[in-house]
């Protein structure tokens, strides 16, 4: 079978995710060629190979110049599709610039019957402009089937957009067991990012956005640091449309400047181990999300989470037992449950032990491209 998997970004956490089912995918004999960014690491590849025509834009600050260059590259990339000979389109799909992103979809015209989109985030973020459900709802409705990572999402989904859910498969988040590369103990990840090396830590990480609520969990630190003096929330990840002085203010109206280590920057993945290794717990007090590779990375990392009952977050940590889940914007329960594990090593352990079996069962891309593979039977054989 030959396989188009379109993704256009190529940040870490989604070229790994690429990458690790095109190749459970290849082991399953098919042949997966990968459309995405000039970002995407060179000397990892497919057998049908990685075309790097995307640009990079979070190099580019201009708008107009970024919008420019990425609608040419999705010409180019369309072009390449549609005499590729693919049996089968697979499109990693997110909300990032909804006009161009339906007028994608009715481009592959008759190859529409054969692709495969899954939705990584059902709702546009809020720092997303020019969305509209009419758009979303004909992006989402041109794919002849489509994939969500979680139960809990297909109602989601389907309500939303006036979706047949007979359209829509589930197949999980793969793990990050396989991307591993630079692998350190506490000690050592604490030494190379400068942690404090006795302080019970609390990690949030990954790209930030309003809704993912770093403000509300830096607030949440004040009554942590009460329970478990000492405590640390060490904050990374680049910036997306969020005012830094969000989480600056916070930090001096409750005198937290010592207890917040906030790095509002892009981490490159030869640090990400490091920060996973580092700490304690990791949290996600997101406030709307369809589904997040954090967790996945916290699994991997064998660490618990804390993590609230937004899109499939909570179903996925309480499934595969990693950690606590609390309600989206309860900052007493988001406090409660942080201190309950920082005051509690064993427990924390025995939940972070709990999550790395699942990342290599449950979550394993052997499992997850067998699910995949079922789809694509499925919509050559309609």
């Amino acid at each position: 079978m030959k396989i188009a998997l379109i993704e256009t970004h190529a940040v870490p956490g989604m070229w790994k995710y690429d990458l690790g089912l095109a190749r459970a995918l290849e082991d399953l004999g098919g042949e997966v060629t990968i459309f995405s960014a000039s970002c995407f690491p060179e000397g990892e590849d497919t057998r049908g190979g990685v075309w790097r025509g995307f640009p990079d834009l979070r190099t580019q600050p201009n708008l107009l110049v970024k919008g420019l260059r990425y609608t040419v590259a999705t010409l180019r990339m369309l072009a390449a599709v549609r005499r590729g000979g693919f049996d089968v389109v697979h499109w990693q799909h997110f909300n990032v610039f909804p006009p161009l992103e339906t007028f994608t979809a009715a481009a592959l015209g008759p190859l529409q019957r054969r692709l495969v989109t899954t939705v990584h985030d059902i709702e546009s973020w809020d720092a997303v402009k020019g969305s509209s459900p009419d758009r979303l709802r004909r992006t989402y409705q041109a794919a002849a089937r489509l994939i969500v990572h979680h139960e809990a999402n297909r109602p989601q989904l389907a309500e939303r957009f006036q979706i047949p859910t007979d359209r829509i498969r589930v197949v999980p988040h793969g793990s990050y067991d396989v991307f591993r590369t630079h692998p350190v103990d506490r000690v050592a990840a604490r030494r190379i990012l400068g942690v404090p090396h006795k302080a019970p830590v609390v990690l949030f990480f990954g790209e930030i956005r309003r809704e993912k609520n770093l403000d509300g969990l830096v607030r949440a630190m004040a009554p942590v640091r009460e329970r478990v003096p000492g405590a640390v929330l060490l904050a990374a990840g680049k910036l997306r449309h969020f005012d830094p002085e969000l989480v600056t203010r916070e930090m001096d109206r409750l005198g937290l400047r010592d207890a917040v280590d906030f790095r509002p920057v892009f981490v490159d993945d030869a640090h990400v181990d490091a920060y996973f290794a580092a700490c304690d717990v990791v949290a996600l007090p997101y406030r709307d999300i369809t589904q997040s590779g954090v967790v996945f990375q916290a699994m991997t990392a064998g660490r618990p989470v804390v993590a609230t009952e937004s899109g499939a977050l909570g179903h996925t940590v309480r499934e595969a037992g990693c950690g606590l889940v609390v309600p989206v914007d309860d900052e007493a329960a988001l406090a409660g449950a942080l201190s309950e594990l920082l005051a509690d090593p064993e427990r924390a352990a025995e939940l972070g032990a709990r999550g790395r079996e699942a990342a290599a069962t449950t979550f394993s891309w052997e499992r997850c491209a067998r699910d995949t593979w079922a789809v694509y039977e499925e919509v050559l054989a309609s």
